[in-house]
């Protein structure tokens, strides 16, 4: 019995039925399509945000680097000038030279009050050097 045409009775109900099923499985094909293509674009999302991620973490390093640069370069260099200026209090105390020992001393305190920080408080004039590729960095 298989293959031969089965004669029944066609109701309009049925007809409604089957078109009813047919309707909903391509509604719910829509429906998936419309989900493929928000999955498409979800990723293509998660993947710049990736990239955004993996760009700010370099500029990051980058600016960590140069910070620590700068820094135990500023550090050196006061470490250097504070030394030379214990140095020439020194001098002065032998000779006995109270001018010269006050105005180092006024200097030693002047320079003891400020910090290599205060140049790196405007982060936005480093950032602008950051991304300019002609500026020269002197340390």
């Amino acid at each position: 019995m298989y293959g031969q045409p089965v004669d029944a009775p066609v109701s309009g109900t049925t007809v409604v039925a089957l078109v009813n099923t047919i309707t909903s499985l391509f509604s719910l094909y829509d429906r998936y399509l419309e989900y493929a293509k928000l999955k498409e674009q979800e990723i293509t999302k998660r993947q710049q945000i990736e990239a955004e991620k993996e760009a700010t973490i370099a500029k990051i390093r980058q600016t960590q680097e140069f910070v620590i640069g700068y820094l135990n370069h500023a550090f050196d260099e006061r470490a250097r000038n504070f030394r030379q200026l214990f140095e020439r209090i020194d001098g002065a105390i032998e000779r006995g030279d109270n001018t010269q020992l006050a105005m180092l001393l006024e200097t030693l305190v002047k320079y003891a009050q400020t910090s290599p920080f205060t140049q790196l408080a405007d982060l936005a004039k480093v950032k602008g050097y950051l991304k300019d590729s002609s500026h020269v960095w002197e340390l």
